[in-house]
């Protein structure tokens, strides 16, 4: 629920396996912008400005609204009540804990959080979250439903913030940034050796899987010598003010438009690649 360009998304994948789904959002104009985007899927699902309509009787309410606790937890609490009565009620949020989004929940077992990541119709993995209260049968079943959908689970079963991608991500990300920030390489190296290197080769087999592969006397003995020299850094680098101000971006060399198409039809291919690993 939430007819961004993320809630849109979602609910494409829904509607192309065959689920009934309603997309709510609280502005016509928000509508017509998910009608664009979905293109000849929206005829494949009801579309809505009235919330209790997108609610009533639902077994799953994936919430996709702005980041923003007490929007958020008003909309959840109003899902418990219109949702079937074992409904199960989900969170997209990606910065946020999910005690507070809870906190008015009669039910808390049955809230967990549902992170996709952009575009979710074309990314395959979804973090599968618990709360303080959400019940192990909650994720397990919420795990389930998303490999039905084609999609990979990853079940976060402590609330901590980033989830685990994202922390994944930013941990990489901080120390790209002491790497430029130091004139060690550019922002054009950095994004070379991932594209070409970390990110090619994760996208075939994971970290640990890799690290098994290279050897872990290899591996233990690199780790004990490169750790204490990481950046551990609390501070966001002086550059993505820099970049802000600019208003050109980190790579101001690429438009936007040439870097979707380039990530979405590299995430395109991946499914058909697994199939052959």
């Amino acid at each position: 629920m939430g007819a961004g360009t993320m809630g849109a998304g979602i609910a494409r994948v829904f509607a192309d396996a065959g689920t009934s789904v309603r997309l709510a959002a609280r502005r016509e104009s928000s509508l017509e912008a998910a009608r664009a985007r979905l293109g000849e899927a929206a005829n494949r699902m009801r579309l809505t400005t009235t919330v209790d309509e997108a609610l009533d009787g639902a077994d799953l309410v994936v919430e996709t609204i702005v980041e923003e606790i007490g929007a958020k937890r008003e909309l959840l609490a109003r899902a418990e009540e219109v949702a079937a009565p074992d409904a199960l009620l989900t969170t997209n949020t990606s910065s946020l804990p999910l005690a507070p989004l809870a906190k008015d929940l009669r039910r808390p077992k049955r809230f967990a959080g549902l992170h996709w990541f952009n575009p979710p119709e074309l990314v395959e993995l979804v973090e599968v979250v618990g709360g303080e209260h959400t019940a192990p049968e909650t994720l397990e079943t919420l795990a389930g439903w998303m490999e039905e959908l084609g999609k990979t689970p990853v079940i976060v079963r402590r609330d901590v913030p980033g989830f685990v991608a994202n922390r994944l991500q930013y941990a990489l990300l901080r120390e790209a940034y002491a790497l430029v920030d130091a004139s060690v390489c550019s922002f054009e190296d950095i994004d070379s050796a991932v594209t070409h290197s970390l990110g090619a080769r994760w996208a075939a087999i994971g970290p640990f899987e890799a690290m098994d592969l290279a050897g872990l006397d290899v591996h233990a003995a690199v780790a004990a010598n490169l750790w204490p020299e990481l950046s551990n850094t609390t501070e966001p680098s002086p550059s993505i003010a820099s970049a802000l101000e600019s208003g050109r971006g980190l790579r101001g060399d690429i438009s936007s438009d040439v870097l979707r198409e380039r990530r979405d039809r590299v995430l395109r291919g991946l499914p058909a690649l697994r199939e052959n690993r």
